[in-house]
């Protein structure tokens, strides 16, 4: 818990140096989705300096944090941002203290096209990451590329730390996802570039498609290893080569565009992924072929006044021989508006699969036990309850030994005949955005790799 808290403190801490009561000169932007009836749909670019809250260094604090980007300079005439706050100081079992800094660039720059990128640097592993980014946007944008609707050409370029386990391949690399021990051992270097092109409608569907070239090398104790003639040989690196789509449906959506992120305003409605990748072999030095399917589905319910449930649905499956990077994990989950917490008590590569279904519930009060106290009420802190589930199996042609595939890893396990779950009850909305929880394992408890139960102290933002 001790390693959880600290980055939490510099992130406070940090709030507090660039604190500025300045207000932001960020011209507003709408933008309509009639082509629903009942579409919510506007785009106002707002400061996180704005939000509601007393005026005090803390709310100050605490609204810098959230909002994750500065400005560097005058905030009515700068190009370029400062950032990610939440992400300057991090810790996991790999790097140790992790070092961060990134900036981007804004439309007072170029309304069309923008930069940005970050360098990163552990103190335990002694190495250093980074990603660049270009993007062109072929919409006029009144400060950042991810504004409403996207419509950007964007050539990426990363060398960084990669769990296969804890991050979806899509994911983009934040670190706030490998804590704890779950990947010691598990992880990868990974060096990739890609060139995606990315479009929204305001119909609600949305489909982004892509060529990534990547370049994965074992961490610590993680080795690449297949058999050949009863003999063990090994390799340094595993090169890939996709292409892929994505296509994802929402029924409404609405936002709120703020200076580098936008928040949804239109949370219940569903939201729909369906995704398919094609590994080439022989393409850009592509080794392995493959195809993966991807479907997901999210959806939050409003139990009238007194709590909302978020949902989570997910199904992967992978139709080829791969070596076991390559394979599904639990938390390889697609991240969008609602809730979608982590497995958190399974090491990363502990459960594999070339098929998987997972589902993860939230469930918050409102007004519920904890508003009825008046202490609590003022604070606005509130129940939490969460229940993850995740099952699969590991097909013939992905078994160790296979044509194609490489010995798995001492910790990986296969599913017997029940799902792994896991639980949680906590607190939530702690200054805001801090949650504690005690976590629970209820199956597979007899993995001598797993944890059975602890105490967790995180952050939603």
């Amino acid at each position: 818990m001790k390693k959880t808290v600290i980055p939490l403190l510099l992130w406070m801490l940090c709030g507090l140096l660039f604190a500025d009561d300045t207000k932001s000169t960020v011209p507003d932007s709408r933008a309509s989705h009639d082509s629903h009836a009942e579409t919510l749909s506007h785009s106002q670019v707002t400061s996180p300096e704005k939000s509601k809250g007393s005026p005090g260094f803390l709310n100050r604090a605490v609204n810098i944090v959230i909002g994750d980007w500065v400005p560097l300079g005058n905030p009515e005439t700068n190009r370029f941002d400062f950032g990610r706050i939440q992400t300057l100081s991090t810790y996991n079992p790999i790097e140790g203290v992790r070092l961060r800094a990134g900036i981007a660039s804004n439309s007072r720059l170029n309304p069309h096209f923008f930069v940005k990128g970050y360098v990163a640097y552990g103190l335990k592993d002694q190495r250093f990451k980074y990603r660049g980014e270009a993007i062109y946007s072929f919409t006029k944008k009144t400060y950042h590329e991810e504004e409403f609707p996207k419509n950007n050409l964007r050539l990426v370029y990363e060398n960084d730390l990669y769990s296969p386990g804890e991050m979806h391949p899509r994911s983009p690399n934040n670190m706030l996802l490998i804590t704890h021990r779950r990947s010691l051992n598990e992880a990868t270097y990974r060096d990739f570039g890609e060139l995606n092109y990315e479009r929204e409608y305001r119909n609600g569907l949305a489909h982004i498609l892509w060529v990534r070239r990547s370049r994965l090398r074992p961490q610590g104790e993680l080795a690449f290893e297949w058999l050949n003639n009863e003999v063990v040989n090994r390799s340094d690196a595993l090169n890939t080569a996709e292409v892929g789509i994505q296509l994802r449906y929402s029924v409404r959506e609405a936002y709120d565009q703020q200076r580098r992120k936008r928040r949804p305003l239109e949370m219940t409605s569903p939201v729909f992924f369906l995704s398919h990748s094609i590994g080439i072999d022989n393409f850009l030095g592509g080794e392995v072929p493959f195809h993966r399917t991807e479907l997901s589905v999210q959806k939050r319910f409003l139990l009238g006044n007194a709590a909302r449930l978020d949902m989570v649905g997910e199904a992967m499956k992978v139709w080829n021989a791969v070596p076991f990077p390559l394979l599904v994990y639990p938390n390889q989950r697609i991240c969008h508006h609602v809730e979608n917490n982590a497995f958190f008590l399974s090491r990363a590569l502990e459960f594999v699969a070339d098929e998987q279904v997972t589902l993860r519930m939230t469930f918050v009060g409102e007004e519920l036990l904890f508003s009825r106290v008046n202490l609590l009420n003022r604070l606005k802190v509130r129940e939490l309850i969460t229940v993850r589930a995740a099952y699969g199996r590991l097909s013939d042609k992905n078994l160790p030994g296979a044509t194609g595939t490489y010995l798995l890893p001492p910790v990986s396990r296969y599913y017997d005949n029940l799902p792994y779950v896991e639980g949680t009850f906590g607190i939530t909305n702690i200054l805001g955005f801090l949650r504690v929880e005690y976590v629970h394992r209820f199956t597979y408890r007899d993995h001598p790799a797993g944890l059975l139960g602890a105490v967790r102290v995180g952050a939603t933002l």
